[in-house]
C-alpha cells in the first residue's frame, strides 16, 4: 500500500518557502562542535512561532493563497494533461503553468502533478529553478532530498548545481532543507539524498551533521527472562539406525528401522541483540565533501566518529578560518599568499 504524501509534501514545501533557518545552529546541535556560523540558538532551531507572531499569520495568508491556487491547477489538469497524450495540448499546459510564480503555488505544482509524467514534472522543475528565488531554490530542496522518485531527485539536485554554480551562494531555504534531511530518525533514502545535496553545493557547516548520519542503530533488543532470543547452530549432522523392530508376516518377515540424528558441533545462545547500520551513501558524501573543503584528500576515518570530530575540531576549522583571514587580508592592502591545501 502506498502511503498518502500529499499532506507532507504539501508541509513540507510550504515552511520552507515561508520560514527561514540558521544552518550552523542546525550542525552545533547536532554535535557539540562549534559550527564556523552559528547565529541562533540550537533550541530554537525547529520552534513554530507563537500564535499571535506576525510569521504565522503570513503562513496563514500563504496557506489561503494555495487553496486559491489548487483550484486553478486542478483544473489546468484536467484541461491538458490526465489522459491526454497530445503533445501539442500538453505542451499548451506546461505552458500554463509558468505563470504560477507566487511561492504559494510551488507545494501544489508539485503534489497534483506528481502523476502526470516526468516531460510535466521536469518542466515543473525548470520553471522553479528559471525562478531563481530564496522559495524555489527551497522547493528544489525538498524535492531533491524527499521526493519517493530517484529519478526526480537527482532531477531537482542537478538544477540545485546549476543555481549554485551561477550565484556562488545557497539559499537559507536550501539550508533549512538540508539540515532537516540529514537529522537523526530519517529514512536510509532521505539521509543519503540530504548529504548528496550538501556535498554537491559545498555546504561545509553540514558536516558535524554528516558525521552523526553516518552510522545509525537503536535496534537493541534484551531477553525478557522467557528465554533466548535466538539459538543458533554450527556443526555436522549424521543419521544413524537407533532401533529396528521385526515385522512378522505369513511367509514373511520384515524390518521397521528408527532413524535418529547425531549432532556435533556448536550452539550459541543469543540473549541480546543490536543492530547498527552504516549509511553509505552519506559516507561516501561526507569524505568528497570534507576532501574538498580541505583541499586534499582527507585520511580514512571511516564510521570512526571520534576521529571524525576531532579531525574537525582541530584541522578543518582551523583551515577554513584561515583560508577566510586570507581572504579578508587582501582589502586591506596587505598581500598575502594563499596558503596551500585550496578549498573555499
Amino acid at each position: 500500500m502506498r502511503r498518502p504524501r500529499s499532506n507532507r509534501a504539501a508541509m513540507g514545501t510550504a515552511v520552507v518557502c515561508s520560514l527561514a533557518f540558521t544552518f550552523g545552529a542546525a550542525a552545533q546541535a547536532d554535535m557539540n562542535i562549534s559550527a564556523p556560523t552559528v547565529q541562533t540558538p540550537p533550541d530554537a532551531m525547529f520552534e513554530f512561532p507563537a500564535p499571535d507572531d506576525p510569521a504565522m499569520a503570513q503562513y496563514r495568508d500563504f496557506q489561503k493563497r494555495r487553496v486559491d491556487v489548487e483550484r486553478q491547477l486542478r483544473k489546468i489538469r484536467a484541461t491538458y494533461f490526465r489522459n491526454i497524450r497530445n503533445i501539442e495540448i500538453r505542451q499548451a499546459g506546461i505552458e500554463r503553468l509558468r505563470d504560477f510564480t507566487d511561492p504559494a503555488s510551488f507545494p501544489s505544482l508539485l503534489d497534483i502533478f506528481r502523476r502526470e509524467g516526468d516531460d510535466v514534472r521536469e518542466a515543473i522543475l525548470d520553471h522553479l529553478a528559471a525562478l531563481g528565488t530564496d522559495e524555489s531554490d527551497g522547493t528544489l530542496a525538498w524535492t531533491a532530498v524527499f521526493d519517493d522518485e530517484k529519478k526526480i531527485r537527482r532531477s531537482a539536485a542537478e538544477r540545485l548545481t546549476k543555481r549554485y554554480q551561477q550565484t556562488g551562494e545557497v539559499s537559507e531555504s536550501v539550508l533549512w532543507v538540508v539540515a532537516t534531511g540529514l537529522r537523526k530518525g530519517r529514512s536510509d533514502v532521505e539521509l543519503g539524498s540530504a548529504a548528496h545535496v550538501a556535498n554537491i553545493l559545498r555546504i561545509y557547516d553540514a558536516i558535524p551533521m554528516m558525521i552523526n548520519a553516518q552510522v545509525g542503530g537503536g535496534g537493541a533488543r534484551s531477553g525478557d527472562g522467557t528465554g533466548a532470543l535466538a539459538y543458533i547452530l554450527v556443526g555436522t549432522q549424521q543419521a544413524f539406525v537407533s532401533d529396528l523392530t521385526p515385522v512378522v508376516a505369513d511367509s514373511a518377515v520384515g524390518f521397521d528401522p528408527t532413524i535418529s540424528v547425531i549432532t556435533e558441533g556448536v550452539v550459541m545462545r543469543v540473549i541480546d541483540a543490536a543492530v547498527i547500520t552504516y549509511h553509505m551513501d552519506v559516507y561516501y558524501s561526507l569524505v568528497d565533501l570534507a576532501s574538498a573543503g580541505m583541499g586534499q584528500p582527507v585520511p580514512g576515518f571511516g564510521f570512526d566518529d571520534r576521529k571524525w570530530r576531532e579531525w574537525y575540531a582541530d584541522e578543518f576549522l582551523p583551515h577554513r578560518r584561515e583560508l577566510e583571514r586570507v581572504q579578508i587580508a587582501p582589502s586591506e592592502g596587505e598581500p598575502v599568499e594563499p596558503p596551500p591545501g585550496g578549498g573555499g
